[in-house]
């Protein structure tokens, strides 16, 4: 594996089994009130890694034990937005990096930005295991800055792949898709697949199921309120159903589009509700639920879904060629085409009419989640972590070479 090497080469059986403590560095922007899913996902893990390892959190909000705070930064023309989402970046101060970077064994970076670029850079320089994970597609940032340009998305990975992931140690990818997109377009380092994983209190509760809207047909849709995630084709479908009287929908997440959304869902004879809920009540949404519909056009993995199906809630997904959720849907009858409402209406329809098959489905997709438990994730992860350390220790490069030198370096060695 090609980087900058860490000083001791640490055998991997001996440091699971005795269980050393690691140094690590969680590099992301957002952290404090941000509840988009590389986030959620990096909280969790935190939480787990603490429990074994000691971890310094470098981000933007509120001081903490264990965290570094830097300031926020906003971009301007989607400064509300950014605002609204909790979702900042950071401002990367070089001298709070280099002392911490200094005290760990490895860094490991989350958001692909300003604050990754300057921090790789630092890592690089210091010898410093890098690990990153592919959390955002820039397809992400261009719909939501409404930019259509296809220059800007290539260009966007173009730089990822030069100042961050290509001189890292190892890309952690939350799917096969993601790691299929990163190399189409021009990965070279090392990855693993590895899912953002399910904790356990995701389950189904039969008691809780349908006592809110007796009769009713639950649809429910939990994500951001952005134009990727597809809500206004779910409420139109539902609109254009003939069973629209029957189906109560409910929409939970925030985000820009919210009002417009709502004034959409006014033609509803059974008006949508929107909520704004914490990760953990979501459970109780999953288990009265006749029918989760996931409308997304762009996703690397699909927390959301994971969640949806380990409580026992048959999937809808949309078949897009940007997304990984329709990894999860067990047949035909869970996907529709994502250009076609049409087909949407047709599988919504389906679900309606076939409650036994809906019964089914429900312990077929709480069957199919087990494989997915967050604990498997994290072993997955910390054993990497152990394994990039011990690799870099094989590979030591000069001392002498500047950070750009050896970002080039890295990246014409892997080239060639």
């Amino acid at each position: 594996m090609t980087g900058n090497p860490c000083v001791k080469i640490i055998p991997v059986k001996e440091v699971r089994n005795g269980r050393r403590r690691l140094k690590i560095a969680i590099v992301i922007d957002a952290y404090d009130g941000c509840k988009n899913g590389a986030a959620i996902s990096t909280k969790r893990f935190v939480d787990l890694l603490r429990r074994e390892h000691d971890i310094f959190l470098i981000t933007t909000g509120d001081p903490a034990p264990g965290k570094t705070v830097l300031p926020k930064l906003y971009v301007p023309f989607v400064r509300g937005v950014m605002k609204r989402m909790n979702t900042p970046l950071a401002l990367p101060l070089s001298r709070k990096l280099t002392r911490i970077f200094r005290e760990v064994d490895l860094i490991h970076v989350q958001f692909p930005f300003l604050l990754a670029i300057r921090s790789v850079s630092i890592a690089l320089k210091l010898r410093v295991p890098i690990v990153t994970t592919f959390h955002i597609q820039a397809e992400h940032l261009a719909m939501n800055a409404g930019i259509t340009a296809s220059w800007f998305i290539t260009g966007c990975y173009r730089v990822w792949m030069n100042y961050i992931y290509n001189p890292a140690d190892l890309v952690i990818c939350p799917s096969k898709f993601a790691e299929e997109e990163l190399r189409r377009y021009g990965l070279t380092s090392p990855t693993v697949v590895i899912s953002n994983g399910i904790l356990p209190e995701y389950k189904p509760v039969a008691s809780l199921r349908n006592k809110d809207w007796d009769g009713k047909f639950i649809v429910l849709s939990v994500g951001r309120f952005a134009p990727e995630k597809g809500h206004k084709m779910i409420i139109r479908a539902v609109n254009a159903s003939k069973y629209r009287d029957r189906i109560q929908l409910i929409l939970i997440g925030e985000g820009p589009m919210k009002e417009m959304l709502q004034q959409l869902g006014e033609a509803l004879p059974n008006k949508p509700v929107f909520l704004t809920l914490p990760a953990e009540e979501l459970i109780y949404y999953y288990n009265i639920a006749d029918l989760y519909l996931h409308a997304a056009s762009i996703e690397v993995e699909g927390m959301t879904v994971l969640e949806a199906m380990a409580c026992g809630l048959p999937l809808l997904v949309a078949n897009s060629p940007k997304s990984a959720a329709a990894q999860f849907a067990l047949d035909q009858n869970s996907l529709f085409n994502c250009s076609e409402i049409g087909d949407l209406i047709k599988k919504l329809e389906f679900w309606v009419e076939n409650p036994f098959k809906l019964k089914q489905a429900r312990e077929q997709y709480s069957v199919h989640s087990l494989k997915y438990g967050i604990s498997h994730s994290y072993e997955q992860l910390v054993d990497q972590y152990y394994r990039v350390m011990n690799e870099r220790g094989t590979n030591k490069k000069p001392e002498s070479q500047s950070v750009d030198d050896e970002t080039q370096g890295i990246y014409n060695k892997r080239n060639s």
